[in-house]
């Protein structure tokens, strides 16, 4: 699949998209689900609950956030590769991460959770042809394509696992 245009996403999202390297975005995607489950082993447990700083997110609900906005982006594919032309909301991620249980959960049980849903997206994004991928849809005020929310999903996996590399000083 061809990169996104820079018309194709808000200005915000082409952070993410610019962070995908490699121009098979598929590929990427494949590989982040097994990158995420190499981390997630390395981590030791005193230090899932790790915050670098008062306020800050856990390394359990880094991981936890990256799942969320999976389902919110995947979702998002979904509906415009179908030509749903529904305005689609945006999300409050720290609403998300503070009404969530990712502390009670395991590492271990978030990576798993991860890959089934990385897996599910990955099903579908494989399926599109180009005439889907350069659907455009509106979520949060926003006009993007399909193409690009792929490149986005991609971009933001790496984003945070950059975060979790300068912020939480894990070896990755």
């Amino acid at each position: 699949m061809k990169r996104p245009s820079t018309k194709e996403a808000p200005e915000y999202y082409n952070h993410y998209i610019d962070l995908v390297k490699s121009d098979d975005v598929i590929k990427e995607l494949k590989d982040q689900v097994l990158k995420i489950q190499a981390i997630i082993s390395e981590i030791p447990e005193d230090k899932e609950n790790y915050a670098y700083a008062d306020g800050k997110w856990t390394i359990k609900q880094v991981i936890g956030h990256i799942i969320d906005t999976e389902r919110v982006f995947g979702y998002r594919a979904m509906c415009f590769a179908r030509k749903d032309k529904t305005a689609l909301p945006g999300f409050d991620e720290n609403a998300f991460v503070a009404n969530s249980n990712f502390h009670k959960r395991t590492l271990y049980e978030l990576g798993h959770e991860f890959a089934i849903v990385r897996e599910a997206n990955l099903t579908m994004f494989k399926t599109f042809e180009e005439e889907e991928l350069s659907e455009m849809g509106n979520a949060n005020g926003k006009d993007v394509s399909v193409r690009a929310v792929i490149f986005m999903v991609a971009g933001h996996a790496i984003h945070h696992l950059n975060v979790l590399k300068t912020k939480y000083l894990l070896e990755l």
